[in-house]
């Protein structure tokens, strides 16, 4: 009977640990969709590149893959694909833990490298088009900075709203993927597009 009580217990806290965690990264979150992005134009860029990349880990970390997508796999991708102002930020994001696999930043540029990837951040590139129509159905959760990206079928479009750093989902580019994105992050997002 104790150490049904002792597992009982740990059951608890863990439950606790895990809704504390949940709390701090909506935080986090909602802390970053407010900060401005300021100052001189190399600073303010810096800024803004920061910004983005704490989003895209959180990103990783408030959306959810399908089971066989990262059943078999000790790595979690997260790429870039063509010309993007991203650098030594993103790289910062070495070595971190997303859905219990090792987080692991890599770059290409041509779109058909970018199929093993989970997250992509896609840039300046003259196959735009080709990239998101040839993972429309793959889980992988495309990001970029163009204009009108989820309307052209992406699935979170980075925006700067009165300075800060803010984004738009496209949830039904999302379901078609087979990810399933958190009601936290939809929360705080600028626009939703599709059905909740």
């Amino acid at each position: 009977m104790k150490l049904s009580g002792h597992n009982t217990f740990v059951d608890s806290l863990f439950a606790v640990t895990r809704c504390v965690q949940q709390v701090t990264r909506a935080l986090l979150l909602i802390l970053l969709s407010l900060a401005p992005v300021t100052g001189t134009a190399d600073n303010a860029s810096h800024t803004e590149q920061r910004i983005k990349t704490a989003f895209l880990y959180n990103f990783s970390r408030f959306v959810v893959w399908p089971d066989a997508a990262l059943r078999d796999r000790t790595e979690f991708s997260l790429c870039t694909l063509g010309n993007t102002l991203f650098k030594e930020q993103l790289d910062t994001l070495n070595g971190k833990t997303v859905h219990s696999k090792t987080l692991v930043i890599k770059r290409f540029s041509k779109p058909e490298d970018i199929l093993g990837c989970q997250l992509v951040f896609i840039g300046q590139t003259d196959r735009f088009d080709e990239t998101l129509w040839m993972l429309k159905e793959q889980p992988v959760l495309t990001v970029s900075d163009t204009p009108a990206f989820t309307e052209k079928g992406g699935m979170i479009q980075f925006k700067l709203v009165d300075n800060k750093v803010r984004f738009r989902i496209n949830v039904d580019a999302a379901r078609t993927a087979g990810l399933e994105i958190s009601s936290k992050l939809l929360s705080l997002a600028i626009s939703v597009t599709g059905s909740r």
